[in-house]
This record gives structure tokens, C-alpha cells and sequence, in this order.
């Protein structure tokens, strides 16, 4: 039978598990936004020069989305360096709902399109979590 002593100790370390978990989560969850910060502001001023056409929009969404998705994975999977697979579909679900909800401000109506994102995302999100937590770099 533990101790009070054991049962405080185990404590601790399951507190500082959950709060490493959550911090890998925030760090990947800002590095998905600032990616996605950065292809936005390219995809808008190649929108505005012409050269990319306006109706795809949807389609750049998806691919907006999944490599905000695969960002905040891979980051968050080597923060973490556990339970990529996990940790990066949280992640990936985070940004999905912050992207809902800022579509949904803007006065979009969900549709098939918004479910194909959710999916898409959450799948790259597991990929990348589950590489970047068995990714190994070479020392020189």
C-alpha cells in the first residue's frame, strides 16, 4: 500500500506530464498559426496580383489547413516527444475549430467542404505527430 508520501510524489509527476503536454500543445498550436499567418499573407497578395484565381479558394483553405495541421503537429510532437499521434490530432482539431469559428464570423455557412477540412486536417495532424516524435537528427 503507498504511502502518503508516494501517492503525493506520483501526483506531482502525473501534474507535470499534463502540463508538458500542454505546453507541447500551445507551442504547436502557435507555430500552426504563424505558418498559417505566413502562407495567408502570400496567398492574398498572389490573389491581389492576379495570378492565382479567386475561385479556388476552397481548395487553398484545404491546403491552408492541412499544413497548419502538419505544423502544429511536427512541433508539438518534438516538444512532446510523446504521444505524437495523440497530441498532434488535438492540435490539428485546436486549429480546425479556431478556423471554424473565424469562418463562421465572417458569415460562411458550414458545408461539405468545412467536414473534408475537419478529416483532411486531423490526418495530417496524427501523420506528422506520430514522425515528428519518431524523427531523429543527426549531431555534426
Amino acid at each position: 500500500m503507498p504511502t502518503k508520501k508516494q501517492g503525493e510524489k506520483q501526483t506531482r509527476k502525473n501534474q507535470e506530464g499534463q502540463y508538458r503536454k500542454m505546453k507541447a500543445v500551445a507551442w504547436g498550436c502557435l507555430a500552426g498559426i504563424g505558418v498559417g499567418i505566413i502562407l495567408l499573407c502570400m496567398i492574398s497578395a498572389l490573389m491581389a496580383a492576379g495570378k492565382l484565381p479567386v475561385w479556388a479558394g476552397d481548395a487553398i483553405g484545404l491546403v491552408v489547413g492541412c499544413v497548419m495541421a502538419a505544423a502544429a503537429a511536427m512541433v508539438c510532437a518534438r516538444v512532446s516527444g510523446q504521444n505524437g499521434f495523440f497530441l498532434g490530432m488535438g492540435c490539428a482539431a485546436i486549429l480546425f475549430v479556431g478556423c471554424l469559428l473565424c469562418a463562421l464570423a465572417t458569415g460562411q455557412q458550414p458545408d461539405f467542404w468545412a467536414l473534408i477540412r475537419l478529416f483532411s486536417m486531423l490526418l495530417c495532424g496524427c501523420i506528422f505527430g506520430s514522425i515528428g516524435v519518431n524523427l531523429r537528427f543527426r549531431r555534426a
